[in-house]
């Protein structure tokens, strides 16, 4: 079906980069791009010279391998001090790497694809979480009050739906479910809410579905809500949803630094795989998640190998939606020393 142009985003394209805070940064930051890249293994961790890097990162359940990380040593056996700064958005942690004032950012891969298309060097070095393989397993989702009426996608035609971004990863992952579904995107209504605060939105009526992830895709359907369906796995089962990031200075200057930190961080997303009651036990230590809960809810998909499939799936239904112009090259999006 065509798409014609979404009134919803009345500020356009270049608004969802100011409200990323990414332009006003990008403007005092290096814009020139890494020219080599070794691909020799990190150093013996007995000759690197001790290091502090500075990470942001969102207080979700999606980070925990960072935090388990830390606790098991991974970073340490790489001579670094990681230090997590919790900000309150993707917005504030792309503004900050941007700016130079972090060194490595956790962010959804929207984000990053739409940061590039506009100029904005910033690339992925590792995985952060993706989408699960199907959906019985799904950690997220499009969902409705317990009275809303509405009892499919299609119903969704017409109504107000809260997103935690504009042109973020759970928009786009919105529109591609509504497309499969006969609905034209711009015949819903975006408004910005924070995970924590959709449920009391949706139960009191303020909107009327939801784009949520765990823990509060299960809380909701504890008062009664309704899964209309997955959200990130009805986009694209086992797609890439986010990852830990820098900027084109970072990558040029500190190339060391950079694999010292994706060494740990790929044996911190393998070891929250492989265990994640321990997963489950590190979540409640930086986010308000409670232990009963963490115990309890989905986790997200860890894997250190970061697939570049699905981001180039992402980059075409971004195209569809005039998102953006034209595919940004995979190579621009995801640095060469990546476990691809």
């Amino acid at each position: 079906m065509g798409i014609s142009n979404n009134n919803r985003r009345r500020f356009g394209v270049a608004s969802a980069l100011v409200s990323l805070g990414i332009l006003a940064a990008a403007c005092g930051s290096s814009t020139s791009a890494s020219t080599t890249t070794s691909s020799a293994s990190t150093t013996a961790a007995t000759t690197l010279k001790p290091a502090t890097v500075n990470v942001g990162v969102l207080p979700i359940a999606d980070v925990a391998p960072l935090y388990l990380g830390i606790k098991e040593g991974f970073f340490a056996k790489e001579k670094l001090t990681v230090v997590p700064h919790a900000l309150q958005g993707g917005a504030a942690v792309a503004s900050a790497v941007v700016g130079g004032s972090l060194q490595f950012g956790y962010g959804a891969t929207a984000n990053l694809i739409l940061a590039n298309a506009h100029g904005i060097p910033l690339k992925f070095v590792a995985a952060g979480d993706f989408a699960a393989s199907n959906a019985s397993q799904a950690w997220s989702g499009i969902l409705v009050s317990a009275n809303s009426g509405i009892t499919s996608i299609s119903g969704l035609a017409g109504k107000t739906i809260a997103s935690n971004a504009l042109q973020g990863e759970n928009e786009l992952a919105l529109d591609s479910v509504l497309l499969k579904n006969g609905v034209n995107p711009s015949s819903v209504h975006v408004v910005v809410l924070s995970f924590p605060t959709m449920p009391a939105a949706l139960s009191a009526g303020q909107v009327q579905a939801v784009t949520e992830v765990e823990p509060f895709v299960a809380a909701i359907a504890a008062h009664g809500g309704k899964l209309l369906s997955p959200l990130f796995e009805g986009e694209q089962p086992g797609m890439l949803v986010s990852g830990y990031f820098t900027n084109s200075s970072e990558l040029a200057s500190n190339p060391g630094i950079v694999k010292r930190f994706v060494a740990a961080i790929n044996e911190s997303l393998n070891y929250a795989a492989a265990n994640p009651a321990a997963a489950r036990a590190v979540i409640p230590t930086y986010s308000s998640i409670p232990v009963s809960v963490a115990n309890s809810m989905k986790l997200p998909v860890w894997n250190a190998k970061i697939g570049s499939n699905t981001v180039q799936g992402q980059e075409q239904l971004m195209k569809q939606l005039g998102w953006i112009s034209a595919n940004v090259p995979v190579s621009q999006l995801i640095w060469s020393g990546a476990n691809k």
